[in-house]
């Protein structure tokens, strides 16, 4: 079992490699860095030496090779691929155990997907809707992740508690565990936002407006939402975007109504959370949350101010999977304590669930 939670947490953070990666290769430009795939101008290699760029002019003459771009893209590559092998000994790894078998069998199933998605990205020529469904699934990959490790975690913590702790246990805080309902409305805005925040990158967008707090003179004139939902297809190529200025604008007006939505409604959640949550473990994810939050807010202000710098606009999607990522986290041991006061509830004998509560640094108990 220590060497899958070592797994575990060695994919969980390749995987923040690869979503930084994924940013880093869209915001060069690179993502037809190699026009074919899964290798990169008939090689397995990028065309970095003189005469494998040569190689690659010959074989594909209509195209100029950017030797910069197709080292981002096979980079992106490689880390992707040592990824699913690991996903891969996940899923055989909790077979043997006979534990988690539901979560990694999902983490398996997506990370094929997730392989299906990045070649239609490079055979279908950048298009916007296949971009970002290879950007959420990234996400959702971290995110099945996060809870694996969760559940790894608590169930270690279970263990220690049937030892240490009495039959008297019961259900901590159940004034947080009634606002699971509230959570999942947080959660839903922030999955639009990301969602929004993604198809503003795809479509080329980001870099549109420079004005605070939404864009230049005369946007409400020409904001339209049916160009924000406008699907563009029937392009040979939709790298650099192919979308009018009007429908650019519109979206990444939206992106920043719901970034001021998503601060909105995501900072209430945080701030009733933190009242009536009394475990160290819980208040500690909601301050964890509370600071990403801030920073993400501090990321698209300078992403607007410095017109999208590199390492910035990185930054801003890496934040938001940590965001999403600690969000799921948090709402699974609410729904754990909501399960567990409802088990109180129907049966009066003492029930041990893995719910954590750290009522002093160093000092867990597990309810």
């Amino acid at each position: 079992m220590k060497r899958f939670s070592v797994l575990v947490n060695c994919t969980l953070l390749l995987t923040l490699m690869v979503i930084a990666l994924g940013a880093y290769t869209r915001l060069t430009d690179a993502g037809l860095g190699c026009p074919d795939w899964p290798g990169c101008y008939g090689k397995f290699h990028a065309p970095v030496l003189d005469h494998h760029i040569a190689a690659a002019q010959a074989q594909f003459p209509h195209l100029e090779v950017d030797p910069y771009k197709a080292r981002n893209e096979m980079l992106h590559r490689y880390i992707a691929g040592l990824l699913g092998l690991a996903i891969a000994a996940i899923f055989f790894g909790s077979y043997y155990l006979k534990q988690y078998r539901l979560l990694a069998t999902g983490l398996l199933l997506l990370v094929i997907f997730q392989a299906a998605l990045g070649m239609w990205t490079v055979t279908l020529n950048l298009l916007p809707l296949i971009v970002l469904a290879h950007l959420l699934g990234g996400f959702a990959l971290l995110c099945l992740l996060a809870l694996l490790r969760a559940e790894i975690y608590w169930r270690q913590q279970q263990v220690i508690a049937t030892a240490t702790t009495s039959s008297n246990t019961r259900a901590t805080e159940p004034a947080l565990s009634a606002g699971l309902g509230f959570g999942y409305v947080v959660l839903l805005v922030l999955i639009a936002q990301i969602t929004l925040g993604g198809w503003t990158s795809t479509n080329y967008a980001a870099a549109v407006c420079s004005q605070l707090p939404f864009c230049e003179a005369g946007w409400q004139e020409r904001f339209s939402l049916s160009l924000v939902f406008h699907l563009p297809l029937g392009h040979e190529t939709y790298e650099y975007g192919v979308l009018p200025y009007e429908a650019r604008m519109s979206i990444h007006v939206l992106h920043r109504i719901g970034a001021i939505c998503t601060l909105l409604v995501f900072g209430a959640f945080l701030i009733w959370s933190w009242r009536r949550a009394r475990g160290v473990f819980m208040r500690r994810l909601v301050v964890a949350m509370a600071i990403l939050l801030l920073v993400q807010v501090m990321l698209g202000l300078i992403n607007i101010v410095m017109l999208v710098p590199l390492w910035n606009a990185v930054a801003h999607n890496l934040v938001a999977a940590l965001l999403l990522m600690l969000l799921l986290v948090f709402l699974r041991q609410m729904q754990l304590r909501k399960i567990q006061l409802r088990q109180i509830a129907t049966n009066p004998t003492p029930v041990t669930a893995p719910v954590i509560t750290q009522v002093a640094p160093g000092k867990t108990i597990v309810n």
